[in-house]
């Protein structure tokens, strides 16, 4: 199962304050490899002002669903405001890995930062379609068994 949050950004937060909000939303009190979090802060503020997570999700595996998360950004991030849905569970108290989009032209320099301070944060390209084939609403799948939520959607 696959479950998805958007978090407003750019100019509703900061880039920094942004990824701060990302990392409350992911962390509890029995989270493992925090740290790896909070020293991915530099990397991540470049990765979420150069807005691929409005496009590509930032993608984490761990405990429970794979979380999907998107970025709103400019009147979309204003409009939404701040309000984001808690998680029922915590991703990252047990084995986790974070998967984040990044174009070609940084890429190298995203994954020899990471991985001298957050191995469990890896970078993707956002050219590649794997890492999101299913992440628009409508996008075909192969596996008829895959569940999308999308707590946004307003009826």
């Amino acid at each position: 199962m696959r479950v998805r949050r958007d978090i407003s950004s750019i100019p509703h937060r900061s880039a920094s304050e942004t990824w701060q909000r990302i990392v409350d939303l992911v962390t509890g009190t029995d989270s493992r490899d925090v740290l790896q979090l909070n020293e991915a802060a530099g990397v991540m503020g470049s990765i979420i002002t150069d807005e691929h997570p409005s496009s590509r999700p930032i993608l984490l595996e761990g405990v429970g669903a794979q979380l999907r998360i998107y970025c709103r950004y400019a009147m979309k991030a204003i409009e939404e405001g701040s309000a984001v849905d808690a998680l029922s569970w915590n991703p990252t108290a047990g084995d986790w890995t974070m998967h984040v989009p990044c174009d070609g032209d940084n890429i190298e320099w995203v994954r020899t930062a990471l991985a001298k301070t957050s191995p469990r944060i890896n970078a993707f390209d956002v050219a590649d379609a794997e890492r999101a084939e299913c992440d628009q609403p409508g996008a075909a799948t192969e596996d008829a068994r895959v569940i999308l939520v999308d707590w946004n959607v307003r009826g």
